[in-house]
């Protein structure tokens, strides 16, 4: 623990789970749907959103078995030390390349369409030296900060595509549930559960929550809300540019901001004040990974402080994300990430725990 009051809410733990997962690919996600699903695309998040919630509830079930225990202790327990310890250090890649990835494609958005001048490593290493700060304090100081930033993501958000809803042609979105292959559209959900990359992170958070018999309703609660919104804005997406012209935009949703005029036309740079929602998101989402990255090397190593863990943390993270020669390179090597550590460790994993647990004869201690 960081210290004796290091313990959140449901509400907060809620508000950290929307916040973790919506700044994963948000930008880029319409233009996943239409290339799996065309202009019924919006139709395979729903799908992947019901496939998370499988998983997230068999990820609950796993954690309520040692409630008070720390990932890498009941995985130990329930696989085994050498096995558990294995993972345990495939978790942490796994999130730091994850993390590396969001921060190359920030840095190249911002670089492209805001700071033209600023060099590429000053953003990545400002961006990464705020978000450990942050995590230093602790996850008391994580949730209080959500149920601010919370608002400060949503409401320009809601305003944009509010704007936006007046100046679509909803025709787009025909015809509906209509030339979807079936192989692809298989394919295409199950791909839709990696924009939903954040509902690990609650094989870490029991010990954290005192409310240990709310935490499943309150994940399931969260994801169902950011699905929603992802929905939404795929669809708004979709509708406005159609299935030919998002197929050819790199950041679809940050193309549909650019193109709206705010009512009056006061603000000079409008691209700065709506980008707001996304800068803020992937702090949160950094944050996180750098958190929980940090947080399973203490537990494995058994010494030291958390800040310790932050501070080897934050270089790895660093120098992974120069490591793709450009923004496609970026995108590639995250499918490869999403087809590996992704799948091991949203879907096979905690199907495996639980299996295991079952055949163990493990119940769930007292919460």
């Amino acid at each position: 623990m960081f210290s004796d009051n290091n313990f959140i809410t449901i509400r907060q733990l809620k508000l950290l789970l929307i916040l973790d997962i919506f700044g994963m690919g948000i930008t880029i996600l319409p233009q996943k749907a239409v290339y799996f699903g065309g202009q019924n695309g919006w139709l395979l998040i729903l799908v992947g959103l019901v496939l998370s919630i499988f998983f997230l509830m068999v990820i609950n079930n796993v954690a309520k078995i040692y409630p008070n225990d720390n990932f890498v202790d009941y995985t130990c327990k329930i696989l085994g030390k050498p096995l558990g310890i294995i993972i345990s250090f495939g978790f942490i890649i796994k999130i730091m390349i994850g993390v590396a990835m969001e921060i190359r494609i920030f840095s190249e958005i911002l670089k492209e369409i805001m700071l033209f001048n600023t060099p590429f490593w000053v953003i990545s290493f400002s961006m990464l030296a705020l978000c450990g700060f942050m995590a230093s304090k602790g996850y008391e100081a994580r949730g209080r900060i959500a149920e601010i930033l919370v608002f400060v993501v949503f409401i320009p958000l809601a305003f944009v595509f509010f704007i936006a809803i007046f100046d679509i042609d909803f025709s787009n979105l025909k015809p509906f549930f209509k030339e979807i292959e079936a192989k692809k559209a298989l394919e295409g959900s199950g791909y839709m559960i990696f924009y939903f990359t954040g509902i690990e992170f609650i094989f870490l958070v029991y010990p954290y929550v005192r409310e240990k018999e709310k935490i499943q309703k309150a994940t399931i609660g969260a994801i169902i809300t950011v699905g929603l919104i992802m929905t939404a804005i795929t669809t708004i997406t979709i509708a406005r540019f159609g299935k030919y012209d998002i197929a050819h935009q790199m950041w679809p949703v940050l193309e549909i901001m650019d193109t709206i005029d705010l009512p009056g036309s006061f603000i000079e740079r409008q691209d700065a004040l709506i980008m707001t929602f996304w800068i803020i998101s992937i702090f949160m989402m950094v944050n996180a990974g750098i958190f929980f990255s940090s947080l399973i090397f203490k537990d494995i190593a058994k010494i030291g402080t958390h800040t310790t863990f932050i501070c080897i943390c934050i270089p790895v993270i660093y120098i992974i994300s120069f490591l793709p020669a450009n923004i496609t390179e970026v995108y590639m090597l995250m499918d490869k990430f999403y087809l590996t550590f992704g799948i091991f460790y949203i879907v096979i994993l905690p199907l495996a725990l639980y299996t295991v647990a079952k055949i163990r004869g493990l119940k769930n201690e007292t919460i």
